[in-house]
């Protein structure tokens, strides 16, 4: 598979999937949320469990095989704050998700009430990351992730 099909996939999904209305589809897995993403021969699953604090695995099938996936771990630092529009904006900060950088959002991102910032290195074959948002004063939400090719 060429790389260019493969970040395009990947953006398209993602784009389609948790960072838009999607409510997502019955989970397979028990306890789970599951998002689902098909174009052609590729699709795209997100699985994951829990809500305030969570645990994922995304995965990039080509003709049903596993081509590549990114595992996530975090959540909100305190569940006294406000947890809605927390993920509201990190739904926000998700759709603005780029070909240069397809794991997550953007580098920085602020609505003027929240900002987030996406700390990463690597390429779409091998990269790790971590996410926060915060309110300028406090980190209120983070997230750890890692993933790319699978041979």
């Amino acid at each position: 598979m060429d790389t260019d099909t493969l970040l395009n996939f990947i953006v398209s999904a993602k784009k389609h999937t948790y960072a838009s209305d999607s409510k997502g589809v019955k989970s397979s897995v028990p306890g789970s949320h599951e998002f689902n993403f098909r174009d052609g021969i590729m699709e795209y699953r997100d699985i994951y469990f829990g809500m305030a604090s969570f645990n994922g695995i995304e995965t990039v099938y080509s003709k049903g095989s596993p081509v590549w996936g990114m595992v996530y771990s975090g959540g909100v630092m305190d569940e006294a704050v406000d947890t809605d529009g927390i993920y509201k904006f990190l739904k926000q900060c998700l759709s603005l998700i780029s070909m240069e950088a397809p794991f997550r959002g953007p580098k920085s991102y602020s609505d003027g009430i929240y900002l987030y910032d996406n700390d990463f290195s690597g390429d779409i074959f091998h990269f790790m990351g971590y996410e926060k948002i915060d309110d300028g004063e406090n980190t209120l939400y983070e997230l750890h992730y890692s993933g790319g090719e699978i041979l």
